[in-house]
């Protein structure tokens, strides 16, 4: 998986503004609780669906879930590699042993394996720098040979010998902060720590500044013993582990770089790899943080600033000093296959309409967590529903299931097969539901389109949080309520000042950003989707520890959070495949775009405090903005109170709910552009990953990111392209009701 497990994600995870009321009060003796509402279902087939998804649930099993695991991180399984192809056939046996009809699809894709990597501190003393992890005793795994050592995926290949800089997290305003202070990059090697942006920017930062190359440790205060127990006592990262990954342009596009924005297909067009975009020019490397701190420990200048110490027992300067680093790299690069799975069960009244599960396959090492934590939990969910279709049951619309190959790398299996089958997926694909990392922690998360919004709560409310009596949702609504309840007060309170109806405490989705297998989805082809897990510190991410012996004694020990994930997942796409009506309320989506258009204009106001001169200030109307995601929200309002309506006995207008059911598979379609600034493979109006960050969210990008930059010009000119799919969006609700 592309995003970063530690803590320092909390970038993303302050975008959650939105969220829940406290719990209602239970029921007074003697009153009958009233039965339970579905979205998109008639009274009369809530109880058979109930009834089905609970068969469903019985399904799978602890010693299934263990046993899948147990096979699947036999050996490491990077994209294109036999350990990869022979875990996409152990996948594409088991969909057939359970009914469903499935295939491997090849995609010849640019990538590169490690062919060699050495670091060597040369100067105070010279010493190398460890590229591989020790091992720990009693995790036979982690003293494999046969894993990839220290590299990253799409990094250049090189040698340098410079002088080092210690650069923080590598961003741009760190990057800034350097320059400031004085301390030149230009020709020097960047160590930077993992954190707060993806990896692959911090080499592009580095790069753009001057930098001969870029080595990157993870820092024991963001996921390491400042944290928590380092593994094996706990699930903080030891001091030798080593976090693989790509080092692509993730926010500039996914997907293979030499074929950007179409289909990488056997003999098909494909850019030489001199003209690729979107990845480094510059050599990179990641190391541990035991190696770091011998490189630390000999830089000189001036103390970092606030906010650039890490755990490690020593005072850190930015440099340069006496540290200087002597790096090789050589990289293997060719087209290679990599191994999608695709099964499907079709639906029996509108086969046509498409409801897509996704997880990918491929990992750095082992991948036991990182990422099959979801296959098993994929593999369960197409045993259960499996089950029910061997008993007679079809689902109405068909349902997908997808195992993604070459995700680690940058997205390359689904944004491949998401560009190849990019007609079909405009038509038919109802909604994606994506499992990354299922289970790293007890901590439920959920990005997604606001549209799902509905369907997602209420199947909540039927799974019960491990150790608990309590159901997913509540758990996830009161901390949410303990931790939000201020910020809706001062929302209200402002809504007030402006003559607005308060709003009530909801809880909602986080936005979407990237670094998963849902953004060509969303972000290329306008499909509504959600991102799934229990998450919590991962101290193995992307090393030789993420093996099964950390996942079965460490993170899940019984699979309780994996038998949870998968339920929730298999109930959300039994909803979206069976509802009469497809549970797509858009009225969620119009309140998000108000919400987020305030937020706007409090941080213009924010950016503008101090500027004098009115011409330097930021610029834009926003009232045509309101008026659009008004109009949204009342267009979404009029169809889900038809719809409603009709479900509880009423007239269908248009003699079905056919119309409305195409209408809401269009909406989702009609709020992509023509593609955000310098960036146009990104083409949704709503949701994207920031241009600085790789995979934190920007809400309403093309503002949201002016803002950032404080670009005066862009800032102006975004306004139309958003109004434009907000009016195109209302349209196509709007027929619906014709």
């Amino acid at each position: 998986m592309l995003l970063p497990r530690d803590t320092v994600r909390s970038l993303a995870l302050v975008l959650l503004v939105v969220l829940s009321a406290p719990s209602p009060a239970a029921p007074q003796a003697g009153t009958v609780p009233s039965a339970p509402k579905i979205t998109g279902f008639r009274a009369a087939d809530v109880g058979p669906e109930l009834e089905r998804e609970a068969a469903m649930a019985a399904v799978p099993s602890a010693d299934s879930l263990r046993r899948h695991l147990r096979i699947l991180t036999e050996s490491p399984s990077v994209a294109g590699t036999p350990g990869d192809r022979a875990n996409a056939e152990y996948v594409l046996r088991r969909f057939e042993a359970y009914g469903w009809q499935a295939r491997i699809e090849e995609v010849p894709v640019y990538l590169n394996y490690p062919k060699s990597a050495r670091l060597e501190l040369v100067e105070p003393s010279p010493e190398f720098l460890e590229t591989r992890e020790r091992g720990i005793a009693g995790d036979k795994d982690s003293f494999d040979s046969d894993a990839f050592g220290a590299f990253h995926g799409y990094a250049a290949s090189g040698d340098v010998t410079a002088p080092v800089v210690y650069a923080n997290y590598g961003d741009v305003d760190d990057l800034k902060k350097l320059a400031e202070l004085g301390i030149d990059v230009r020709g020097k090697i960047v160590l930077a720590r993992y954190g707060k942006i993806f990896r692959g920017l911090k080499v592009r930062n580095a790069e753009r500044a001057g930098a001969a190359a870029v080595v990157i440790y993870s820092d024991p205060a963001d996921d390491g013993f400042a944290k928590a127990d380092a593994y094996p006592r706990g699930p903080a990262r030891p001091s030798d582990a080593i976090q693989r990954g790509s080092v692509q342009f993730l926010s500039e596009g996914p997907g293979d770089p030499t074929t950007p924005g179409w289909p990488s297909r056997a003999g098909g067009k494909r850019l030489k790899p001199t003209e690729a975009r979107g990845i480094p020019r510059i050599p990179s490397i990641p190391i541990a943080w035991a190696e770091a701190e011998k490189v630390l420990s000999a830089l000189d200048g001036p103390l970092v600033p606030s906010g650039w110490q890490g755990g490690l027992p020593l005072t850190y300067h930015v440099g340069p000093g006496a540290a200087k680093l002597h790096l090789v790299t050589e990289q293997d690069y060719a087209v290679r296959p990599i191994w999608n799975v695709i099964a499907m069960i079709q639906g029996r009244e509108a086969p046509g309409q498409w409801v897509v599960c996704g997880n990918h396959r491929d990992a750095w090492t082992y991948g036991a967590i990182d990422p099959h934590s979801g296959t098993i939990a994929l593999l369960e969910m197409a045993r259960a529903i499996g089950t029910l279709v061997k008993g007679g049951w079809r689902p109405r619309r068909s349902i997908l299931l997808c195992s993604w190959d070459g995700e680690e790398y940058g997205l390359l299996g689904s944004t491949e097969w998401c560009e190849g089958h990019a007609q079909e997926l405009t038509a038919n694909a109802v909604a994606y539901l994506n499992v990354d990392v299922a289970v790293a922690g007890k901590d439920f998360r959920v990005n997604g389109c606001h549209a799902l919004r509905d369907v997602l709560t209420e199947a909540m409310g039927e799974v019960t949080v491990p150790g608990t009596n309590a159901s997913t949702f509540k758990v996830w609504r009161d901390k949410a309520w303990s931790e939000g309840k201020n910020e809706w007060a001062r929302q209200n309170r402002e809504r007030r000042w402006r003559g607005e109806p308060e709003q009530p405490f909801e809880m909602n989705v986080a936005p979407l950003g990237s670094g998963s297998d849902y953004t060509a989805f969303v972000d290329h082809l306008g499909v509504p989707a959600l991102d799934l897990r229990f998450e919590g510190l991962q101290g193995s991410y992307h090393s030789i520890y993420d093996d099964f012996e950390y996942l079965d004694r460490v993170v899940d020990p019984g699979y309780a959070y994996h038998l949870g994930i998968t339920d929730l997942w298999g109930r959300v796409a039994l909803r979206l495949a069976e509802a009469e009506v497809l549970p797509l309320r858009y009225s969620n989506t119009g309140r998000f775009v108000l919400d987020e258009l305030q937020s706007i204009e409090e941080r213009i106001d924010d950016a503008d405090a101090g500027v004098e001169t009115d011409s330097l200030r930021l610029r834009v109307d926003l009232a045509p903005l309101r008026a659009a995601a008004a109009h949204l929200l009342d267009r979404a309002r009029a169809l889900e109170s038809r719809a409603d309506a009709a479900l509880q006995g009423g007239a269908w207008q248009g003699g079905g709910p056919g119309p409305a059911n195409a209408a809401l598979i269009r909406t989702e379609r009609a709020l992509l552009g023509p593609g955000l600034p310098g960036r146009e493979w990104f083409r949704h109006e709503l949701y994207a990953p920031g241009l600085n960050t790789g995979y934190a969210p920007v809400p309403l990008p093309r503002l949201g990111q002016a803002v950032l930059d404080k670009d005066r010009r862009v800032l102006a000119q975004s306004g139309a392209p958003i109004v434009q799919a907000l009016e195109h969006a209302a349209s196509e609700l709007e027929k619906a009701g014709r």
